[in-house]
């Protein structure tokens, strides 16, 4: 028992001596020789945005925009600090207001603009970020430090603007066309069409508007060639006479096939497709060999003029594609107020099912069907399809070239896009007329009668992912 009390005495004794050490002046400070930017964010900024009045009058007001939710990433091995989406257009850069974390709760320091000078961060004060500025954290025994230069990225555009582009002058060989179509292949647009009865290709870079030349195709080309103009991969395909022929120059064309077709429509990464007497054809070996698709509905509904297809990659499943099929019934359907959608998924998995094209049935709860327009020109642009045309047809009472429609859900609904308007001294034949999406996210007007050729984008199409 005597054991057991000194034991605990001693424990005891230990304790208060421990304790008397720790409230004495003789404290320990560790200090840290690394550390490092771990955050860096913006707040509400300065914003001036452009506004119309109702009178139509354009004007600017300043007022102010929470960036808090821009992130920012930290290159820790670059040393770099920016935010891949840029703050929006109109974003004052001059005064910005940031907030900066270290490890180990190292001194942030920023270097001026104009000298080598270095002066302590402070929340509270704005930064000019017009320019990438330079950051510095030193460790807490003032022996190094690490440097990193900061960006914020502010767009020099309005997202959501759109503007059209003209030759200087109008093209007489397009203006001859009385029928059209065109594509975009690879750095290069085709302009397939008939100038009375004699068939016309042209070319031009996808950065000249006004570089028309003439080809001469090694094969002579139906009237009726240019309507089943389509890309795939490296070629331009159309069906001619009875046969898919393909070309990567729009000279030299090869037979691919000699399939009944009625036309082709599209194309995916991995098959070709076309319409034909007897529904939807499909080809997963460039057209060499052709199988007949399934459909869900009555074949009456397929649309026979204006065609296109278009293809979505799914989101989520892999190897696997959204197709939207589009365009009108041909004239004797004189109660057609809207064009014919179909969609297909398309599943290239090894052991998927090959499913069926199912017909958009028009719903009296969607305001917002498919248009019926004269000569129906559709693309795909960015995540949406993209609609122009003339007059209306049948039960439509569209007027000619008044709206640009976008459909936004593959098809479903299309409404008009108010960013989009004719450009200024807009002329075009009613039925002769093309609307190509290239390569680099631009749309082009391509106008029979008048020769004119526009080409526009809307600013946040055409920016690039980083």
């Amino acid at each position: 028992m005597k054991r057991k009390l000194l034991s605990l005495a001693a424990l005891l004794s230990a304790i208060f001596v421990f304790t008397s050490c720790l409230n004495s002046d003789n404290e320990v400070t560790t200090y840290y020789g690394d550390t490092a930017i771990t955050s860096f964010s913006v707040g509400t900024l300065k914003y001036y945005k452009h506004t119309i009045s109702s009178t139509g009058k354009d004007s600017v007001y300043q007022t102010t925009l929470s960036c808090s939710g821009y992130k920012f990433y930290i290159d820790q091995a670059k040393h770099e600090i920016y935010n891949p989406d840029s703050l929006p257009y109109g974003i004052d850069g001059r005064k910005v207001l940031c907030a900066v974390s270290s490890k180990n709760s190292g001194s942030i320091v920023i270097k001026s603009t104009a000298s080598d000078t270095l002066a302590y961060y402070s929340s509270t004060d704005s930064l000019d970020f017009t320019t990438p500025r330079q950051f510095r954290v030193y460790n807490q025994e003032g022996t190094a430090y690490r440097a990193y230069t900061v960006h914020v990225n502010i767009h020099k555009e309005v997202a959501d603007s759109f503007r059209w582009d003209a030759t200087s002058a109008v093209n007489d060989d397009i203006a001859n066309l009385s029928a059209m179509k065109g594509v975009a292949l690879n750095s290069q647009i085709f302009l397939m069409g008939n100038n009375g009865g004699v068939v016309k290709l042209f070319t031009t870079s996808q950065n000249n508007v006004a570089g028309w030349s003439e080809l001469t195709p090694n094969v002579a080309l139906t009237t009726d060639a240019y309507k089943s103009l389509i890309v795939k991969d490296d070629y331009i395909y159309t069906y001619n006479n009875g046969s898919v022929i393909r070309s990567k120059d729009g000279k030299s064309w090869e037979t691919v096939s000699n399939e009944p077709l009625t036309r082709l429509v599209g194309s995916t990464s991995t098959n070709l497709y076309a319409l034909s007497a007897s529904g939807v054809k499909s080809s997963a070996d460039n057209g060499a060999t052709w199988t007949l698709d399934g459909v869900d509905d009555a074949l009456t509904l397929l649309p026979t003029d204006n065609v296109n297809m278009f293809s979505f990659a799914s989101i989520v499943n892999d190897n696997t594609n959204n197709l939207v099929l589009v365009g009108n019934r041909d004239a004797s359907y004189t109660a057609d107020a809207y064009a014919m959608v179909w969609g297909k998924v398309e599943e290239n998995a090894n052991g998927s099912e090959n499913q069926p094209w199912t017909n958009y049935n028009i719903t009296e709860d969607n305001k917002y069907p498919a248009p019926r327009l004269t000569n129906l020109q559709t693309v795909k642009y960015g995540d949406a399809i993209m609609a122009f045309g003339g007059s209306g047809l049948g039960a439509s009472t569209e007027t000619a070239f008044s709206k640009f429609y976008m459909s936004y859900d593959k098809g479903i609904t299309w409404q008009n896009d108010s960013l989009m308007s004719l450009p200024s001294g807009f002329k075009c034949a009613a039925a002769s007329f093309s609307l190509v999406a290239d390569n680099n996210s631009c749309v082009w007007l391509i106008c029979g009668g008048s020769g004119q050729v526009w080409k526009g984008h809307i600013n946040q199409v055409v920016w690039k992912e980083e």
